[in-house]
């Protein structure tokens, strides 16, 4: 689906299924786009499926981003921010004008978030968005009930067990990947309180809350989710790339829906995008 309008933001989702990823010279170029320090993590695997896994996630992050850029994939350079979400380094090739956001820089032009499960690795793109993304498989083990009353709010657990036994038996993680898209969106991990915010899914996109003991959010997150298919479930956080110096208080403009802005949300499958940079 197209955009004609600028009220919306663009976001790209690529996902692939490392399993499809299998050809010998394939594999063998993906490995000279990593750098040392992302190869030296990828050995530290002990099983072959995990290290091919870690492979595959973070060539598919390379491609993703060197496809916007213009670049080679293995010309692009991380570095990793306090609370270890990776962000891009500038580079003098790139075709865009990239104020990439590190630990002391400014806005970002160009947004990503990477997420993986069983069967499939994943990756949010955009230029004029802050995102956050969490997939998970739904043939996944369902933690225990007491998994939610720990880590979710009374009434998402009053919710989960209303669901426990219905079709809607996924409700667990349609919560919890709302939850990780969310804190990933903020860049903070757990430590942001899992308990301090809940969601609202009675409507036709889940409407997040705050706690009067919640840290208040950095932007207006909006949210939206993807059954991809039989198997995966996809949670999207994301907000406009807005001056918040020139916006009311946070915690106010949360509820002020004139500021929000739709997403137009493209989800690909990324076998094409790895076979053309092999």
């Amino acid at each position: 689906m197209s955009s004609d309008s600028k009220s919306k933001s663009n976001v790209t989702i690529w996902h692939l299924d490392p399993a499809r990823v299998t050809a010998p010279r394939c594999i063998e170029t993906l490995k000279t786009w990593l750098s040392e320090v992302e190869t030296e993590r990828m050995v530290r695997f002990h099983r072959a499926k995990h290290q091919h896994a870690f492979l595959v996630s973070h060539a598919l992050k390379r491609a993703a981003l060197a496809d916007v850029l213009g670049l080679n994939p293995a010309e692009l350079d991380f570095g990793v921010g306090s609370h270890g979400r990776p962000y891009l380094l500038g580079h003098s090739r790139s075709k865009v004008d990239l104020q990439v956001q590190g630990e002391q820089q400014g806005l970002i032009n160009l947004q990503f978030n990477l997420s993986h499960t069983d069967g499939m690795v994943a990756i949010a793109v955009s230029q004029d968005a802050f995102i956050g993304l969490d997939v998970e498989n739904l043939n996944r083990k369902i933690p225990e009930t007491a998994f939610a009353a720990r880590f979710f709010t009374p009434t998402e657990h009053d919710d989960i067990l209303a669901h426990e036994h219905t079709q809607d038996s996924h409700r667990l993680l349609e919560y919890w990947t709302l939850k990780e898209a969310f804190i990933k969106a903020e860049g903070l991990g757990i430590s942001i309180g899992l308990d301090t915010f809940y969601f609202d899914l009675t409507q036709a996109q889940p409407n997040i809350h705050f706690t009067p003991e919640a840290r208040p959010p950095s932007h207006p997150w909006q949210f939206m989710q993807i059954k991809h298919s039989e198997m995966h479930l996809m949670a999207l956080a994301w907000a406009p790339q807005i001056d918040q110096t020139k916006q009311p208080a946070m915690r106010n403009l949360l509820n002020n829906q004139a500021l929000y802005q739709r997403v137009n949300c493209d989800v690909r499958a990324a076998d094409s995008l790895l076979n053309v940079k092999c």
